[in-house]
């Protein structure tokens, strides 16, 4: 307090309860902030000698303050580009789902394109669409080249003048990792998955900039509507040019942890790119490998087969020789190697490489694998010895109850083993996949906590062996994601010297059963010691 009294604080808040997360202090009820750092916490009347005519005073009677959320799983740029697409996602029914994109169809001018997202596809699992789509999607979008990407995007619907206009044909080769689904004749039937999508043209790419620099904006400011203050963002060349722009601009009104793409690989080890490059707004993550699909699409690598698939067992994306050479040479690069594991064989490939990238790095690297979401009990214990982060989305919980019982029936007791994961010593980190899933963090508090349906079934959660508490979930937002972005001890809790991002909650998640978290909101943010959300 001596130190931080020459200062006079910019901001000072009083709440009714800080949680600051540091054991030494967990408790305040003031705080005070100068050039966007915490510099003292107390009482009111302790921060008092720090006021000025300028300090601003955030009266938060209500309010249990806490460290603000990062998300550790966004596209955030392929997001901000995406907010104004046809959104499938809450479309129930078959029916339903033609239907919107018949009417959208019927609102866009004949040879322009059609993008859509969001389609669950275990809606349409036994639709004759599910089949061929190419010719349903004719009937509905006729002249209009039409890609409608699936929710989790790992497949995409396409029409015949879609697969003109991107020049696939029955001649076209398969990508290597890819699927491309063709009838007798050898014609692609509309469904494009994994690598294939690459064939497909960009969305960005029909934008201006514009309309680009408008929807990161939107999307920042989303952000900070859920608490958020740092995403890390998995996603390629073009969207850190995007974030860099903004940053020149004065205008990144968020911290990101960027992961570039593995095709990005060599560029970066012969500029010397490594994990931690950069500044406290912008800043290298890692390197994003895929190691498989997912489950929605069935592309999840699995050892058991799927069912009513023989022999089935899902897309492998890089798995093997190929990814333990990737990920030694990233790490050799002291780049971090973030890799995509949705199946209980990829994640089993996936520990296999960070374990031979562990023996060649020069300084441990914070080595993730992104969604951990099927993982065997001797594979969850690997985690903790190898000193791997668990990068996961609860928030996908809810609405892969279902499709984990239909398409995992042998290992869906080991879906998303959180608290397993957590007993082995693995860290985790939190994210939402958007635009996969909502940004919002407190849906993904609450997925963990309750491992329940949309429906709040099972009533006891779904193998709730596997629920966590609210502060181990909370602390996956916050320290867990600190660390899994390089900066432990440099983000995540409320103490003198951290940056100011802050979370106002409307009330105390710790002391709030779990049954009634859907009460719990954000009533404020604060980012680098600005007020930047009021509700």
């Amino acid at each position: 307090m001596s130190a931080a009294a020459k200062l006079k604080a910019d901001l000072i808040l009083h709440a009714r309860l800080i949680r600051t997360f540091d054991a030494r202090r967990p408790l305040a009820r003031s705080l005070a902030v100068a050039d966007g750092r915490i510099i003292a916490l107390g009482t009111p009347r302790q921060l008092a000698p720090l006021r000025s005519r300028r300090t601003r005073i955030v009266h938060a009677p209500q309010a249990v303050a806490v460290p603000a959320f990062t998300d550790c799983h966004t596209h955030l740029f392929n997001w901000a580009c995406q907010m104004d697409l046809l959104d499938l996602s809450r479309t129930g029914s078959p029916t339903r789902v033609l239907s919107v994109i018949r009417a959208r169809a019927a609102r866009t001018a004949r040879g322009h394109w059609l993008f859509a997202r969001g389609l669950n596809l275990s809606i349409l699992a036994d639709s004759p669409a599910s089949q061929n789509p190419r010719r349903i999607l004719d009937a509905l979008t006729p002249g209009r080249p039409t890609v409608v990407h699936s929710r989790d995007g790992h497949s995409a619907w396409v029409n015949s003048a879609g697969l003109r206009a991107a020049g696939i044909t029955a001649k076209t080769k398969t990508p290597p990792g890819g699927r491309i689904p063709r009838d007798h004749s050898g014609r692609p039937v509309g469904i494009l998955q994994e690598q294939a999508l690459a064939l497909l043209p960009s969305l960005k790419d029909t934008l201006t900039d514009r309309q680009i620099m408008a929807g990161l904006r939107r999307a920042i400011r989303r952000a900070h509507r859920w608490g958020i203050t740092t995403v890390h963002s998995i996603e390629g060349r073009r969207a850190f040019e995007w974030f860099s722009r903004l940053r020149r601009a004065a205008k990144l009104d968020l911290r990101i942890c960027w992961a570039m793409p593995a095709n990005m690989l060599d560029a970066a080890v012969q500029t010397g790119l490594h994990s931690g490059f950069g500044d406290e707004l912008l800043w290298i993550g890692g390197v994003k490998i895929f190691a498989d699909g997912s489950l929605g699409s069935q592309t999840a690598y699995m050892y058991h087969a799927y069912p009513h698939r023989r022999g089935y067992r899902g897309q492998a994306t890089c798995v093997g020789h190929q990814l333990r050479k990737l990920a030694e040479r990233a790490a050799r690069a002291n780049l971090a190697v973030w890799i995509h594991a949705i199946g209980d064989r990829a994640n089993h490939e996936a520990l296999a490489a960070i374990a031979a990238a562990r023996r060649v790095e020069p300084a441990r690297l914070p080595h993730r694998i992104e969604h951990a979401q099927c993982v065997r009990p001797a594979d969850a214990r690997r985690f903790g010895q190898l000193g791997i982060i668990a990068s996961m989305q609860p928030c996908h919980i809810p609405g892969d109850i279902a499709l984990a019982r239909r398409y995992w029936p042998r290992a869906s007791r080991w879906a998303y083993p959180c608290r397993s994961l957590a007993k082995a010593g693995a860290m985790l980190a939190f994210g939402s996949d958007v635009p996969v899933e909502t940004l919002d963090p407190i849906a993904g508090l609450r997925a963990a906590v309750n491992r329940q349906d949309h429906a709040g079934q099972p009533p006891d959660g779904w193998y709730p062996t596997e629920r966590l508490t609210v502060r181990q979930a909370l602390l996956a937002y916050t320290l867990g994601a600190a660390a899994a972005g390089g900066r432990p001890g440099k983000m995540g809790r409320l103490l003198q010297g951290m940056p100011a991002d802050i979370a106002l909650l409307s009330n105390d998640p710790l002391q709030s059963p779990r049954t009634q978290l859907t009460d719990l909101h954000v009533i404020g943010t604060i980012f680098n010691g600005r007020v930047v959300y009021e509700a």
